[in-house]
């Protein structure tokens, strides 16, 4: 931590005449003058995970790469043998020999309502599919072979392709088979999401062998998104604490330098904000003796391209001088942020930075 002292200004409040100048008025008093001393404190840091709602988190990709975790429900789709074979339907609780039929039909994954965007750069879309049929809708005879495909889209955006034929996989009746299908977002080239995952399921089934038509049978597919990877997403911030943050500065050096009084003083903060956020900052300063000085201020809006802000708190002589000659006075940092203008885009690098300062004016001469 640095504890050095800094002197800043000094400032002559009275001075000699100059000796070019005839008859001038002698001085009866010496010169006041102040002096600003700053003790600054270890930085700070709030991380981007402060800010992010339960669905998102960061985690490490490698070579001290990070992105965030996306976690999103389940989703499931369902429909029976009746609804996507009209001929089968005709023919219910008899032994025919089966239609030809295309099955198209989707499902759903919600993005968490705190999310309005995601640019995917991993994962899988990972679909289970259990054929209740009584016969293999891709397989229905030893030489007709069908096919069956899979696309996940967010609106406009294709995010993962999947196509088999049956003579690369069966699909027979009761046995569940697991799709995984890579998104095709990549960190040099990632698919935007900004709303619900559409899986389309499109199954082409030929005509086949005999079997008893039951109408009531299903065929269902269960959706999940998994270990999705996000480079860059577009949060809610309602309103969120900012995690504590707490220091220690040495003011003891003060009294040593104090040749005058010390009438007044101050407590900076400058703020290295990213977010598009804004909020208030409570700062509690607590000496080893009892002393303790509470003050709050308002942390102004940041952004990505918003320089840092210096914010002052100006302090009564009496409150600075209850601080300085100690030790171990703890800095401590609360607060609360929110968004007013709605989702914030944010990185996982991102940070809040935090620098604190002690300030004390001291008044020395006139005697």
């Amino acid at each position: 931590m640095r504890t050095s002292f800094r002197s800043i200004h000094g400032l002559v409040a009275a001075a000699g005449c100059a000796l070019a100048v005839v008859a001038c008025e002698v001085p009866t008093s010496l010169p006041i003058w102040d002096t600003v001393w700053q003790v600054p404190a270890d930085s700070a840091e709030v991380s981007v995970a402060s800010l992010l709602p339960s669905s998102v988190a960061i985690v490490d990709v490698g070579g001290g790469v990070q992105a965030f975790s996306l976690t999103l429900p389940a989703a499931t789709y369902s429909t029976t043998l009746g609804s996507v074979c009209p001929g089968c339907a005709a023919a219910n609780g008899m032994r025919v020999p089966k239609p030809q039929f295309t099955m198209i039909d989707s499902t759903v994954i919600a993005l968490p309502s705190d999310v309005a965007s995601a640019d995917i750069v991993g994962g899988t879309i990972d679909c289970t599919i259990t054929n209740g049929f009584g016969f293999d809708p891709i397989n229905p005879s030893a030489t007709a072979h069908g096919w069956m495909r899979i696309d996940v889209r967010s609106g406009n955006a294709l995010l993962a392709h999947d196509s088999v034929s049956g003579t690369a996989m069966t699909l027979p009746t009761n046995v569940g088979r697991l799709r995984s299908i890579p998104v095709l977002g990549t960190p040099a080239s990632p698919v935007r999401i900004a709303g619900p995952l559409r899986v389309s399921i499109t199954l082409f089934s030929p005509a086949g062998d005999s079997v008893t038509m039951n109408t009531s049978q299903q065929f269902s597919v269960n959706a999940t998104a998994n270990n999705f990877r996000v480079s860059q997403a577009a949060v809610a911030v309602p309103s969120r604490s900012i995690p504590a943050q707490s220091d220690t500065v040495d003011l003891s050096g003060l009294k040593d330098v104090a040749s005058g009084t010390i009438n007044g003083g101050a407590f900076i903060l400058t703020v290295a904000n990213p977010f598009a956020v804004q909020g208030n900052v409570n700062v509690d300063m607590t000496a080893p003796n009892g002393a303790h000085v509470a003050k709050s201020l308002a942390l102004p809006l940041g952004g990505p391209a918003t320089q840092p802000a210096k914010l002052r708190l100006d302090l009564t002589a009496s409150e600075i001088n209850s601080l300085v000659g100690q030790s171990n006075v703890q800095i401590a940092l609360t607060g609360d942020v929110g968004a007013p203008g709605g989702p914030v885009t944010v990185t996982p690098s991102q940070k809040i930075v935090l620098n604190t300062m002690v300030e004390a004016t001291i008044t020395a001469g006139g005697k």
